[in-house]
């Protein structure tokens, strides 16, 4: 009899602790696999080195060609100018994979809120981003950073640059988002390319080398086609599979739809 009883407790006890635990769920999250590789994965880690030798190699040989430029706004002979490697940052220079695969483990999308405070926890350094700008400097070259960021995350950006030795001689050389004409990246390509000489770009989305990556996905890739001569050269680009342009150009770029009509037009922009 007592031996039931106690099999009776254990059985309520097993039950009672299967009914109060609620494992984490993604609810099918956007991010699940693109966060969980760009994490974990030792082909992202690669991929991001391999970025980075390519553009120090690069660097060596821009630098050897007085007629070498990167930026199509660029005109005129630019050799008497102090060269310069113009960056982004996300998923360029500072890894936010942390931050995406957050908002999937509590279900929740991007807001500026939640980034701000990702801003202050300050993200890692990818992988081949230190060696790059060590080479840099070493040869004379100013790194200059632009960024999609807005100007009131300028001090955290700082903070964050800075705690892992970034170069970043003046505020100058970081430029971020006014929410003006005057911070879309072709313009600051373009009042840049007046003063340096822009020996390479380095970026993850279009847009961080060339007007127009507002556009549907074929227009994209047009766009990216027309310049393929580019890619590897005098533009290092790395890949982002969690957001950026290439995403919402599938549901033009208009961020007030719904949550799920957003993933449905992704679906129907997948092909067999």
């Amino acid at each position: 009899m007592i031996c039931r009883v106690y099999l009776l407790l254990a059985s309520v006890s097993l039950w009672l602790i299967a009914c109060s635990y609620q494992p984490v769920t993604t609810g099918g999250h956007e991010s699940l696999n693109a966060g969980l590789w760009t994490q974990t994965a030792a082909e992202y880690a690669a991929s991001t080195t391999q970025a980075y030798r390519v553009a120090m190699g690069n660097l060596d040989l821009a630098l050897a060609d007085t007629g070498w430029t990167a930026a199509l706004e660029q005109q005129g002979d630019s050799a008497s100018l102090p060269p310069i490697v113009l960056m982004d940052i996300d998923q360029t220079v500072l890894d936010n994979s942390g931050y995406n695969t957050q908002l999937v483990l509590d279900g929740e999308q991007h807001t500026m809120e939640r980034f701000t405070a990702w801003c202050e926890a300050f993200a890692p350094v990818l992988p081949g981003v230190q060696a790059f700008m060590e080479h840099a400097l070493g040869r004379g070259v100013t790194i200059v950073y632009y960024t999609a960021r807005p100007e009131s995350l300028r001090d955290c950006t700082t903070r964050n640059l800075e705690a892992y030795g970034l170069p970043l001689a003046d505020s100058s050389l970081l430029l971020l988002n006014d929410g003006t004409p005057a911070s879309r990246k072709a313009w600051q390509r373009a009042e840049l390319a007046k003063r340096y000489r822009i020996l390479l770009i380095v970026g993850d989305n279009l847009d961080d080398f060339v007007e127009g990556s507002r556009a549907d996905p074929a227009a994209r890739r047009a766009l990216a086609a027309q310049h393929g001569a580019r890619w590897g050269r005098e533009w290092i680009i790395l890949p982002n599979p969690i957001y950026g342009h290439w995403e919402a150009s599938i549901y033009g770029f208009d961020r007030s739809l719904p949550r799920d009509e957003r993933n449905l037009r992704k679906l129907e922009h997948l092909t067999e």
